[in-house]
């Protein structure tokens, strides 16, 4: 999965949103470094629940094989954009997504290709599908990342020398674990 968006991601957590709910001050001169970790952090939760963290234009590949219904690695994907597959060369060609479906986007999001959409010359190809996934961040998952963010900084003014910085603490792993998508399959012939 590859956000594919105009624009940049927006922090689920700003750097003011962060100051106000530790009821801390961040000084301008902190505020990039703030946001650096405010930005790792959310990589590492949206990359462990696998839900986007926030809505746009994300990009799947999946290697071509005997299958009609596909499982998208993560949710919620409202809608398909694009679907195109590598010719010979291997240059992705695009193809007319008549008729294709998008299954249970909410709750456990499936491509379900029409009969003959996918044909023997397509053996061995790729399929790239664009598609529109994510949605606002659910509350839990912004206070993970609020959080691990506050771990780390709290780590990094404390922590010095040889001393490995600590793994996420029990409370954000339980956010995470909470919140989890995981697909039940990954292909499947109909």
């Amino acid at each position: 999965m590859r956000y594919i968006g105009e624009d940049p991601l927006p922090l689920a957590v700003t750097a003011q949103a962060f100051a106000a709910a530790v009821h801390g001050v961040v000084t301008e001169e902190e505020t990039p470094a703030l946001e650096l970790l405010l930005g790792a952090a959310q990589d590492v939760v949206t990359t462990a629940t696998n839900v986007p963290p926030a809505p746009g234009l994300y990009e799947f590949t999946y290697p071509v094989h005997d299958w009609r219904r596909w499982w998208f690695p993560c949710r919620p994907v409202t809608s398909v954009a694009a679907i195109a597959v590598t010719d010979t060369t291997g240059a992705y060609v695009d193809r007319d997504i008549t008729g294709v479906q998008l299954l249970q986007g909410h709750d456990e999001p499936q491509l379900l290709l029409p009969e003959g959409w996918l044909t023997r010359s397509d053996a061995g190809a790729v399929v790239r599908i664009q598609a529109e996934a994510g949605a606002a961040l659910s509350p839990g998952l912004w206070r993970a990342i609020m959080a691990l963010t506050r771990e780390w900084r709290e780590a990094d003014i404390t922590i010095s020398g040889d001393i490995e910085p600590p793994r996420g603490s029990f409370g954000v792993q339980r956010l995470i674990r909470q919140a989890r998508y995981r697909r039940p399959q990954i292909s499947a012939g109909c």
